[in-house]
């Protein structure tokens, strides 16, 4: 993202309505592509665009991009309606209420959903022919993204393959952003229990959704077993497949005990956190509001990024216990135009474009061509005058010898976040669709955002419907009867303020 915040909000909106693309001289037998993606996930062009250069000094956004190259290269012309939602709940909502699109980009657990409840389009067999030109997906993603979504999952009794219905888009981990000026890093030890930490009460922010948020529950209610199951694979008791499997296994358990027990610690949670955020994290890290936050990969990467232009230093640390490795990724949902929609992925595929989305976004793309590498090279190795460097292996994910020279910061910094160790991923796990148990979970997260108020957050409301009571009445007999108002606490507004917000 880098920055470029305030550039994707006049894109994005440009998108919002259809009649604004019928406004702008959309000709009537022009083929209409609806995406639908998540906000502030895409390059939206101009002079801060990655691919802005002396001659080009304003590039194109990727969508004008597409709709150009698409006339190139197929004959016809289209037009992209490009609109964006703020979470995979949203987005599911504006399918089930029949809003039509060819192209939705859902995180993985979403994607089993849709494809659980017959809501996707297939990807055909010729999309994932590597031998096709233009078929830029299948000749460039990462061997490490292919192999996951060659992963099985249930539809009504039949066994579907991920790659069936979806294609990637992004992927990352969660992790906890931390600034270690503030932070004693020797408590990061306690992995994601440093939520729990009375010493960061009110410095520590979760998130606002119930599945990152029930996970971190999970870690902490299964941390025995999950450093049980990491010892025995470091001691080549058990293999690489066992070990993820099984901590995928404890890390989407919905079993009734599980939930009971995941509540309270949730609720324990709520008590010691600033709050729950979705987008405020990144800047309260900044700003030095919180020390801890709860975050996305690719919101780390842009936190650290704006924190090194205020002249302040944010690191990035995954959990010894297990974190979560979420794709994004591109499916068609029933009635999609699929050869046009197919085409859109491949040309978000093409490294070049996919080097400008990641660049503009702060996530790391499936894609792994060299282009893309060179990207990484660039952005992250170390200087000839650097002092203290080490070999990043990234190898899992460009191919044999795609080692980059770093700066040691780098092992908690930007490139981390980015790309973790191949080691690291063993332990990531991916969220799987709830089924039956997503009402639940649901529930679980009712109860932990309506828990009763604290005393002193009822006393304010008490006291508040006492003003109103008073001034109605004072208003009815015409201010002729005396009330009592008792003189607030110093620091009244304060206490107000924090109760309320929590």
């Amino acid at each position: 993202m880098k920055a470029k915040k305030i550039a994707v909000i006049a894109f994005s909106a440009s998108f919002l309505l259809p009649s604004l693309t019928m406004l702008s001289g959309c000709a009537s037998n022009d083929i209409i592509l609806r995406v639908y993606n998540w906000e502030e996930y895409i390059d939206v062009g101009g002079e801060d665009s990655y691919a802005a250069t002396e001659e080009d000094p304003e590039p194109l956004s990727v969508v004008k991009e597409f709709e150009k190259w698409y006339e190139e290269t197929y004959g016809a012309s289209i037009r992209v309606e490009y609109s964006t939602f703020g979470t995979n709940e949203d987005m599911y909502n504006q399918l089930k209420l029949g809003n039509t699109y060819d192209l939705v980009c859902p995180s993985e657990y979403m994607i089993m959903k849709l494809a659980a409840e017959g809501m996707l389009e297939p990807l055909s067999d010729e999309f994932h022919d590597p031998e096709k030109e233009n078929n830029y997906y299948a000749q460039y993603v990462s061997d490490f993204i292919a192999e996951r979504f060659e992963a099985e999952f249930d539809i009504k009794g039949t066994k579907h393959k991920w790659k069936d219905f979806a294609a990637g888009y992004m992927w990352g981990t969660t992790g906890l952003i931390y600034n270690p000026s503030l932070v004693n890093e020797t408590d990061l030890a306690e992995g994601w229990e440093i939520m729990l930490n009375p010493d960061y009460r009110n410095k520590v922010t979760a998130k606002d959704n119930v599945r990152d948020t029930y996970f971190v529950g999970l870690a902490i209610y299964h941390k025995t077993e999950l450093l049980n199951l990491k010892q025995r694979f470091e001691a080549q008791e058990i293999s690489r497949q066992e070990y993820t499997r099984e901590v995928t296994r404890l890390m989407n358990d919905t079993t009734e005990e599980t939930i009971k027990n995941v509540q309270k610690i949730l609720l324990d949670i709520k008590k010691n956190i600033f709050g729950f955020e979705t987008d405020t994290g990144k800047s309260d890290m900044v700003t030095g509001k919180i020390r801890l936050n709860f975050a996305w990969s690719g919101d780390g990467v842009y936190a650290m990024d704006l924190a090194e232009e205020k002249g302040v230093l944010l690191n990035y640390y995954i959990p010894q216990e297990s974190a979560n490795l979420f794709f994004d990724g591109w499916v068609m949902p029933k009635g999609a135009k699929t050869e046009a929609a197919e085409a859109f992925i491949n040309f978000m595929s093409k490294p070049e474009i996919a080097v400008r989305n990641m660049d503009y976004i702060g996530y790391s793309s499936v894609i792994a061509g060299e282009e893309i590498f060179e990207y990484t090279l660039e952005t992250y190795g170390a200087d000839e005058d650097e002092e203290e460097t080490v070999e990043y292996d990234l190898s899992y994910f460009f191919g044999e010898n795609a080692v980059i020279t770093a700066a040691k910061e780098q092992m908690n910094r930007q490139l981390y976040a980015q790309y973790p160790p191949e080691e690291v991923t063993y332990r990531c796990a991916v969220m799987d669709h709830f089924g039956e148990d997503d009402a639940k979970i649901n529930e679980l997260w009712t109860k932990v955002k309506s828990e009763s108020l604290d005393g002193w957050a009822i006393a304010v409301i008490c006291i508040a419907a006492a003003v109103i009571v008073a001034v109605v009445l004072l208003s009815k007999f015409g201010g002729k009867i005396d009330i009592f108002r008792p003189k607030p606490k110093k620091g009244y507004e304060l206490v107000k303020q924090e109760s309320l917000r929590k």
